[in-house]
């Protein structure tokens, strides 16, 4: 499966309740150090991820805090607590 597949698809958690969109996977190394998917940003706005302002420990000007009210936190989920839309 590539990447592009995956990138705005609408997700579920768990129990079903809708999360949103994906906006952005999260890779970390396994024990043998391959990257794998650990979780995925979701956002329940389409342009969460254009100005990349709501990723922790980005700092910046006054456009950070206008992307926060326009667009929202977006909200991490873990790889496995996502069910996938078909």
């Amino acid at each position: 499966m590539r990447a592009s597949e995956l990138l705005g698809r609408r997700v579920h958690d768990v129990h079903g309740r809708p999360l949103g969109k994906v906006t952005e996977l999260i890779g970390r190394p396994d024990e043998a150090g391959r990257l794998v998917i650990a979780a995925v940003l979701v956002s329940r706005r389409r342009h969460a991820r254009l100005l990349a302002y709501h990723r922790p420990g980005r700092e910046g000007p006054w456009l950070r805090h206008l992307a926060r009210i326009l667009f929202q936190e977006p909200q991490e989920v873990p790889w496995a607590d996502v069910r996938w839309d078909r």
